[in-house]
């Protein structure tokens, strides 16, 4: 079931690179800063694109998040589906969390979240998490 909100955050797609040519393969890494569940966040992580089918493209990444001006990490694998379009490209898919159980982000230890981001053709990142009950 899906739960609350508890993620928002914006940046920008930061590099892209080609890594495969069979497929192809694209590997992207990128920047967003926001809030989750009020705790002022920056998330760091670099993600490869496969073609599925014409503007259909399977995505895995892996991210970092750090409470701002802190030490403070949790860890994060993502799978989904981007589909683009003529301005901007869609991303749906899920988060898997690992953190610490003792710090400020011991919420987020084996939390599954639901993602959707928008990404526009400037490359800017608006990106959201709900929590899956």
């Amino acid at each position: 079931m899906l739960g609350d909100l508890f993620y928002e955050a914006k940046g920008r797609i930061t590099s892209k690179r080609v890594i495969d040519l069979n497929g192809p393969k694209i590997e992207g890494s990128y920047f967003v800063e926001g809030k989750m569940r009020e705790i002022e966040v920056e998330e760091i992580g670099t993600f490869t694109t496969i073609p599925t089918s014409e503007n259909v493209f399977y995505v895995e990444g892996k991210d970092i998040v750090t409470i701002k001006r802190s030490g403070i990490i949790a860890t994060v694998e993502v799978r989904g589906i981007s589909k683009h379009g003529n301005s901007s490209k869609v991303i749906v898919g899920s988060n898997f969390y690992r953190s610490s159980k003792t710090d400020k982000l011991s919420f987020l230890n084996n939390l599954v979240g639901i993602h959707e981001a928008f990404i526009d053709n400037n490359d800017n990142i608006s990106y959201k998490v709900w929590e899956w009950k």
